[in-house]
């Protein structure tokens, strides 16, 4: 079976040369656009880690002090885990020239068919067992700067299964033959306005025989993520 012909639009330079995810990526292209995409993004970099960094925040030697003010840290760090449809109540703010504030809200699970990760040989042996879910994501720019510039939020967007494993993200340069028609990608040429709310899909890849429970929004690397249980 040859690799779908996929229609979506690549992705926008602005991927390129940015940090590996902690969620996992995985790359599908036709045979077509392979060479082209690889000329285009030589300098993004696909790879799974665990979010962590032995540099970041490790103090060592004699210069090391307790902080004091840790129990009331590690409580800002925790995440509650919300409704699929409910709003989070605390704004994450994006942007480079501009910073705005949005607030997320992570809305529901559309499942795929494993068909979609059979392209070839190397697909079906690496994809053996595995499918497609579409996670619906929404942000509304509630404040900051505005208007803005679309800031990069759909690398954050994810999604557990069962026994809370990271689904792992799929970066598809085209769309899949069961991509929901309203599953688009972002129009990272178009403003964002005070007060508009976009929402976002994103492809991720998990075993066929477990149930996703919660959509998921990183909050970079020091707190939990935002969490969205989907009904059973």
């Amino acid at each position: 079976m040859d690799t779908p012909a996929y229609t979506r639009s690549p992705f926008p330079a602005a991927l390129a040369g940015r940090a590996p995810l902690n969620t996992g990526e995985t790359l599908r292209t036709t045979k077509k656009t392979a060479l082209a995409a690889m000329a285009a993004f030589t300098a993004l970099t696909l790879a799974a880690c665990d979010g962590s960094s032995s540099d970041d925040g490790k103090k060592t030697g004699a210069s090391a002090k307790p902080d004091k003010s840790a129990a009331a840290k590690t409580d800002d760090l925790k995440s509650e885990t919300l409704k699929a449809g409910q709003p989070a109540s605390e704004e994450q703010e994006f942007g480079n020239d501009k910073k705005g504030k949005f607030t997320v809200t992570g809305q529901r699970i559309v499942m795929g068919k494993p068909e979609d990760l059979k392209g070839g040989k190397e697909d079906e042996k690496k994809y053996a067992g595995k499918t497609v879910a579409y996670v619906y994501l929404s942000a509304r720019l509630s404040g900051g700067d505005a208007p803005m510039k679309p800031p990069m939020m759909i690398t954050n967007v994810g999604a557990l299964t069962e026994g809370d494993q990271p689904a792992t993200r799929l970066m598809v340069i085209g769309s899949l033959p069961s991509t929901p028609s309203d599953c688009k990608d972002e129009d990272y040429t178009k403003t964002w306005n005070k007060g508009e709310e976009r929402t976002f899909c994103q492809p991720v890849v998990v075993p066929q025989n477990q149930k996703v429970t919660r959509i998921t929004f990183r909050r970079g690397f020091y707190k939990e993520p935002l969490k969205w249980a989907l009904e059973k």
